[in-house]
């Protein structure tokens, strides 16, 4: 897994080199790209330190980002859910938060 963090515009992009994305589904904050197996391959989070922050009950998350050394992302199915377990490590913390989303059953016009 691979990752860009953009200090400027608080982006974090984490996506799987080896795949490419076929199309993208936006859900608030974040952007999912999957490929032509409809596998989540890439996940893009717009506002990045205050999502994280949201989901962790933390504050003062943009620097753990601007020291993030690794990051990647696990994906299971449950039912109707997507549950996607990220794991962020910078130079001093580990932040692992799990997302859930409405899996995404019909594809999009988009995908087609």
């Amino acid at each position: 897994m691979k990752f860009s963090y953009d200090p400027t515009i608080d982006d974090l992009f984490m996506y799987n080199p080896s795949s490419k994305s076929k199309g993208s589904v936006e859900i608030g904050d974040i952007i999912l790209d999957f490929n032509n197996k409809k596998e989540l391959v890439g996940m893009q989070i717009l506002n990045a330190s205050k999502f994280i922050e949201d989901l962790i009950d933390k504050k003062k998350v943009k620097n753990f980002f601007l020291t993030l050394k690794d990051c990647s992302f696990e994906v299971k199915h449950s039912k109707n859910w997507l549950l996607i377990k990220l794991k962020l490590i910078s130079n001093s913390i580990k932040i692992q938060p799990t997302i859930t989303l409405p899996a995404i059953t019909t594809p999009s016009p988009a995908l087609k």
